[in-house]
């Protein structure tokens, strides 16, 4: 033991910078390791709301596994559920397939007018009011709670297209509304 004691005593200084170098060594290897990755889909470039992605709107990167969040395997034919900026990944609550709706739900459009509809985004519930053309008729309630999938805002109008996720028999009514009314929306109450 006093053998060890006096080695290290004499040594204490050479055995020090051993030391530091390899602590510097395992500090250099822990940063300059890449971490585990997985690749993902994204945006390649600004995408408006309710576009239709092709493939050069796809963009392959590669992310840390922490960070990486599920996308969708082909996003060319699905549509925008919203405005996208550029890198955003394509998961299915971005870009949506109104083939995919669930079971007994189909995709009915509405249009309304653009400052009734500032402050509705993908996936907010609204009750839709059907407005009669003559200004002293009352709003009439048409659809409650219906789920809002895609918010597309037409160019050269002041109107904005909702695809809200129905039923088969209330997207009739709205498409029969639709015709003789206009529409409002209101977020509905939680």
């Amino acid at each position: 033991m006093e053998r060890l004691s006096r080695f290290l005593a004499d040594h204490r200084r050479v055995l020090a910078a051993v030391l530091a170098g390899l602590a510097m060594f395992a500090a250099l290897t822990a940063l300059t390791s890449e971490p585990a990755s997985r690749t993902v889909l994204v945006a390649s470039r600004d995408l408006p709301s309710g576009h239709v992605l092709e493939d050069s709107d796809v963009e392959r990167v590669a992310m840390p596994e922490a960070a990486a969040v599920e996308t969708v395997a082909e996003p060319a034919g699905r549509m925008s559920a919203g405005a996208m900026r550029a890198g955003e990944p394509l998961t299915d609550r971005r870009v949506i397939d109104p083939r995919d709706l669930p079971d007994g739900r189909v995709l009915a459009s509405i249009a309304v007018e653009r400052s009734a509809a500032e402050l509705v985004r993908p996936g907010d519930a609204v009750d839709v009011l059907a407005i009669a053309d003559a200004h002293d008729a009352p709003a009439d309630p048409v659809v409650e709670q219906a789920d809002v999938l895609v918010v597309q805002e037409r160019e050269g109008t002041e109107m904005t297209t909702l695809g809200l996720v129905v039923e088969p028999a209330v997207a009739r009514t709205l498409a029969a509304v639709g015709a003789t009314s206009r529409f409002a929306v209101t977020h509905t109450a939680p």
